[in-house]
Order: C-alpha cells, then structure tokens, then sequence
C-alpha cells in the first residue's frame, strides 16, 4: 500500500531537506508523490511515464537527476495506439 507525501507549508524537516526543491517541482508541476512500499519516491501525472527515486538520497546529484527526469517528462506524451505504447518527445 502507498503512503502519500505530505508537505506542509512547504517545508520538510530532517533528511527531507534536500528533496525541497524535488517536493516544490511536483507541487508546482501538478504531479502526485506516495511511498512506495520500499520506502522510494513514486511520482506520477496522468500521460507521462512513472517516476522512481530514493526518499533518502545519499549523493546530491541524485536530487537533480530526479528534477532532469521529472522535466523531461513534462515534455513528453505518451499516446497508446492499437499495436503498442508510443512517446512523442515535445
């Protein structure tokens, strides 16, 4: 079962701090975030392909590949066809 991320105000404590600027793009870009039961980051948004990153990124580039993956998505569509999946890059 997935547990929803909850950000209040727009803060996070702790060892959220580095996701902030990760937590602020989702907000602001209309996408959902939960847990996954692993305890990842699951980022979804109607026609655009599923998201997974750590809660707790080791490395400071992790949260900045997470930011590069959910902003190229934003700029793709996925379209399902008879015969397959296709993604269209805008």
């Amino acid at each position: 079962m997935s547990r929803p991320v909850i950000v209040q105000g727009g803060r996070r404590c702790g060892r959220f701090k580095r996701l902030l600027p990760l937590l602020q793009y989702v907000q602001g870009n209309g996408w959902s975030v939960v847990y996954t039961n692993g305890g990842h980051l699951r980022f979804t948004k109607p026609e655009r392909p599923i998201i997974h990153t750590s809660s707790t990124p080791s490395d400071w580039r992790a949260v900045h590949n997470a930011l590069a993956l959910l902003a190229r998505a934003d700029r793709m569509t996925v379209v399902e066809l008879s015969h397959g999946v296709a993604i269209y890059h805008g």
